[in-house]
């Protein structure tokens, strides 16, 4: 869509430039058939009036009526120039003149219009307004779609016609009429201007109507002035004048303001040079012109000063080709390389048809005409492109140096970045590229950051642009370069100009240049004003896309292998804490959450489970004789020992205290897992006189109460409310814990207790003693005791080998 409407405007603006043309060769025509012919002596409108803006007028003063001429009254100029045409050049005419509500007679001689008045007709209006011509359409034709381009246009073809067609308005007549259309929306042209370049001011973006309005006057005007002209009302002229030197004074203001207090240097830099062209050009001829349509009195000097509109497209020409005004560079670039190439192949083609005839006639071969050029066509085919691109580089190196460089600068960071995945290193090559290119005043790269779904900055700055920002909104309708000038002037960004404009000044960007990779935005390259003050041009933002599309895919392979780094870490830091916990964990616990990390099953459940309690027979006794120290290598000694007959039979240490162990035991099958708990006793005891032996320094030595018991437990998390906080627990409660607990506390050292759902359980392998009942602690039935006098290690009496701890609550078995 955006683009048909930029085709169209593109043809209108064609369309318009070639009326423009037309219009001045019609009347360059008229001029020059004007050479040798008798003319009145004074200037003459249409309509009988003086005419004004330092026309030739001798004694006469401006808007004087011609009434009559050698007693003949006059309707139309058309009468006088036939009546003046009827005598030789020389001839004395008497005229009757009104002046306000005075006659007046006098008497003027013809005169012969020469061929340097057509010199000054070429020289003071042709050649001026065709450069007008000439400047609004390359604006238009290099920067398309732009407000600031149209309003341009638009002053320089009123400006090319006024200037054209003012030596018609007071000799042939022919195109009055467009004259004073276009004059009327001179000061409409101008007022525009002044509220729209090269800033937009902040009274037009509050009060958007007053463009609209502004020009709906002007058309009202410019359709009524002809009529009121031919009416001889002067009321309508004389307010167009007026409007006409209030607009260029306010025009002249307005970029005066702009150059003290622009809001970059760029910007102020273009305003002084547009404030000293409309000065210099029209500032006294305007007014001058004004003066005489308000107060009816030459103005000395005026046709003179009228000489100085051709230093307006010299002022502007040297802003573009000096501040980059309308990007004027890239079309000089691609002209001189086509230019260049045509001649090339042109050259190329006469000689080599020039080469071919005359090695036929050396050979004294005839063939037809159509074989050198149908060779040399061939031949020009197949280098036509070779030759296109050679030059190219011949003409960037000669003439556009910093773009042939800026062109072997991204080749390199294109190469630099095939070796390199830290994103930070890449955000540095990046940035240094563009500072090398464009030296902006600062350049900061921002990426995605998925966390905030906003950007970060790579650099030091830490400058952030947020998820909600307009700027992003902005860049995703746009989908390209955002500047100052794009988002004042383009349509589509209007509801968003505003804030993004906030959102870059926030920044000090001048530039938002966005990275996108599989359509998606993965980052924002923001740079600041250049150094220079020059602004940012098309060939600039052409080459900054290049780079960037270059730099896309290197950036997302350095975020993935960042985050892919980031990932690792992470995972070392949780089996570091894994491994950390594994060892205050139960591994039954660990096994659950290994198995289900988001939901294991952790709740309170029945299963058949065998439990062993070990004490440590006088700890407290031994803790008051030796230091902590001591105590505690020894618990590490005997704990140790315990865990590794632990680990072998399959149990899980569930509870540990200064002097005790609660060890679980499961499996599916209920005589193994309580066989493996009686085994794990029997190697605990034997494992603790071993040691004693070992270690005969101690006055008393180690004793154990250990006890087992077998049944269904309550096995789960059981959680603990307080006010500090919550806690978690996994363990095994219940009847059977309580009995095997209170079994360890029987009293006898070194001693195995058994329950006897336990003692049920076991196979022909272990002897054992019967107690009898006994009353435990806290339990209100008595339990019949049993002792273990002999156990067997290895595989159980029943049958299989002891399944282990991992396996718990799985209905599985393992064959022997």
């Amino acid at each position: 869509m955006l683009e048909t409407r930029r085709r169209a405007e593109l043809t209108v603006t064609a369309v318009l430039l070639g009326l423009g043309l037309l219009v001045a060769a019609v009347a360059t025509h008229d001029a020059w058939r004007r050479v040798g012919q008798p003319s009145p002596g004074h200037a003459i409108m249409e309509n009988l009036l003086v005419v004004v803006g330092g026309g030739e007028r001798g004694i006469l003063q401006p808007f004087d009526k011609v009434v009559a001429l050698n007693g003949r009254v006059l309707t139309s100029a058309a009468e006088l120039t036939a009546e003046v045409q009827r005598h030789p050049p020389g001839t004395v005419l008497h005229y009757l003149v009104a002046r306000g509500h005075q006659l007046m007679e006098i008497d003027v001689a013809t005169r012969t219009v020469t061929l340097q008045w057509f010199r000054r007709f070429v020289v003071e209006a042709l050649i001026p307004g065709l450069l007008f011509l000439v400047l609004g359409g390359a604006v238009m034709f290099l920067k398309p779609g732009a407000g600031e381009s149209r309003i341009f246009f638009a002053f320089c073809l009123i400006s090319a016609a006024t200037t054209i067609l003012y030596p018609d308005l007071h000799t042939t007549h022919r195109f009055t009429t467009l004259m004073l259309a276009t004059w009327a929306l001179t000061p409409n042209a101008l007022a525009h201007l002044a509220l729209r370049f090269p800033e937009k001011r902040g009274i037009a973006r509050r009060h958007p109507w007053l463009v609209p309005l502004l020009w709906a006057e002007g058309a009202v005007a410019a359709a009524a002035l002809p009529l009121t002209f031919f009416w001889r009302s002067l009321a309508l002229p004389m307010f167009v004048a007026a409007c006409w030197g209030v607009a260029l004074i306010a025009l002249i203001v307005s970029l005066a303001r702009t150059a003290r207090r622009g809001s970059t240097p760029l910007a102020r830099q273009r305003a002084k040079f547009l404030a000293v062209g409309f000065a210099v050009s029209f500032l006294f001829p305007v007014l001058g012109t004004a003066a005489e349509i308000l107060f009816w009195i030459g103005v000395p000097y005026l046709n003179q000063s009228w000489r100085l509109n051709l230093v307006f497209p010299l002022v502007v020409a040297y802003a573009i080709v000096r501040y980059n005004l309308f990007d004027i560079g890239a079309v000089l670039r691609l002209g001189a390389i086509y230019s260049a190439a045509t001649v090339l192949v042109t050259l190329l083609y006469a000689g080599s048809l020039t080469g071919i005839n005359v090695a036929f006639s050396m050979l004294d071969m005839s063939v037809s005409p159509l074989v050198p050029a149908g060779l040399v066509s061939l031949l020009v085919v197949a280098l036509l492109n070779p030759v296109y691109q050679r030059t190219q580089r011949l003409v960037d190196r000669a003439f556009f140096r910093q773009r042939y460089d800026a062109q072997q600068t991204v080749e390199r960071l294109a190469s630099a970045m095939t070796t390199v995945l830290e994103l930070p290193r890449i955000g540095g090559l990046i940035r240094h590229t563009v500072d090398e290119l464009f030296h902006p005043v600062t350049t900061t790269l921002v990426v995605s950051d998925d966390g905030t779904r906003g950007y970060r900055a790579l650099d030091e700055r830490g400058a952030t642009v947020a998820a909600d920002s307009p700027l992003l909104r902005g860049l995703a309708r746009y989908r390209g370069p955002l500047n100052r000038g794009r988002l004042s002037e383009d349509p589509a960004l209007a509801d968003l100009s505003g804030a993004c404009l906030a959102a870059m000044e926030h920044l000090g960007a001048d530039l938002v240049v966005p990275i996108v990779f599989h359509d998606r935005i993965t980052a924002l390259l923001i740079l600041g004003p250049k150094r220079s003050g020059a602004a940012y041009t098309t060939e600039d933002l052409r080459l900054l896309r290049l780079l960037l599309d270059q730099s896309a895919v290197a950036l997302e392979n350095a975020r993935a292998f960042t985050a892919l780094q980031a990932a690792l870490r992470r995972v070392e830091i949780l089996e570091s804490v894994r491994a950390s916990l594994s060892k205050f964990v139960p591994r039954a616990v660990q096994s659950l959450i290994e198995e289900a990390p988001e939901a294991p099953a952790l709740a309170k459940r029945d299963v058949d489970v065998s439990v062993l309690f070990v004490d440590i027979a006088g700890y407290t006794r031994l803790s008051e004789r030796l230091d902590s120290e001591r105590v505690n290598r020894l618990v590490e000694r005997y704990f140790g020992a315990f865990l590794d007959e632990i680990v072998q039979y399959g149990g899980d240490v569930n509870e540990t205290a200064g002097d005790g162990l609660m060890v679980i035991f499961q499996d599916p099958s209920e005589s193994r897992h309580a066989e493996a708990a009686v085994l794990t006793a029997c190697a605990i005891v034997r494992r603790t006189r071993e040691i004693n032996v070992e270690d005969g320094a101690l006055a008393e030595p180690i004793t154990l109460h250990v006890g087992v018991n077998s049944g269904v437990a309550n096995v789960g998390a059981t959680k603990i409310e307080g006010t500090a906080g919550t806690r978690w627990t996994y363990t095994a409660s219940g009847s059977v814990t309580n009995v095997a607990a209170r079994l360890a506390g029987v009293g006898e050292d070194d001693a195995v207790h058994i329950g006897p759902e336990t003692r049920r359980r076991l196979g022909d392998g272990f002897v054992v003693e019967d107690m009898g009942e006994q009353r435990l602690k806290n339990v209100e039935e008595p339990v019949r005791v049993f002792r273990v006098v002999e156990g067997v290690a290895g595989p159980s009496s029943s049958g299989g080998v002891v399944v282990p701890a991992a396996t718990w609550g799985r209905q599985t078995t393992q064959p022997r």
